[in-house]
């Protein structure tokens, strides 16, 4: 799979730096730290330097929560991380090789689907990916009905 990236103010985010970002905005924009991984697919040991660089670059925020000596960690996305992230989604769409205005209205409904530019539809219905749980999914309904 070739590595997707994207340029602002010469930050270049790799391929798995956009999946945890988009993974964490389709789970509602926050999530639990230990349980992120098996959400995207990588280990721990992986993941914790790519959160310390999005952190770095203010597009995460973690906060710690419990009491305890071994207390857990939310990561929740911040708003230049939610501006990022609409660009990204507006690039995608943009690249469809068709003029979508010449499509009829059926096919372009279809094409309005956050499916058709997500990247775990090859894992949607497998682990945590699933269409019933998924925000971007329930939001493009809801903007649907009248």
């Amino acid at each position: 799979m070739a590595t997707q990236e994207y340029n602002e103010e010469s930050d270049v985010l790799t391929e798995v730096e956009i999946q945890i970002l988009q993974g964490l905005e389709r789970l509602g924009g926050s999530y639990q730290q230990r349980n992120l991984w098996k959400y995207i697919g990588i280990d721990s040991k992986t993941g914790l330097p790519i959160l310390a660089r999005l952190e770095k670059r203010g597009l995460i925020v973690r906060e710690r929560v419990g009491g305890n000596k071994r207390g857990m960690y939310v990561i929740r996305l911040t708003d230049k991380a939610y501006k990022l992230l609409s660009k990204i989604h507006e690039e995608a769409v943009e690249h469809l090789v068709i003029s979508v205005e010449t499509l009829p209205e059926e096919y372009r409904l279809l094409l309005s689907i956050p499916c058709t530019y997500c990247p775990y539809s090859d894992r949607c219905g497998v682990s945590f990916i699933a269409p019933q749980s998924c925000e971007l999914l329930a939001r493009w309904f809801y903007r649907l009905k009248p």
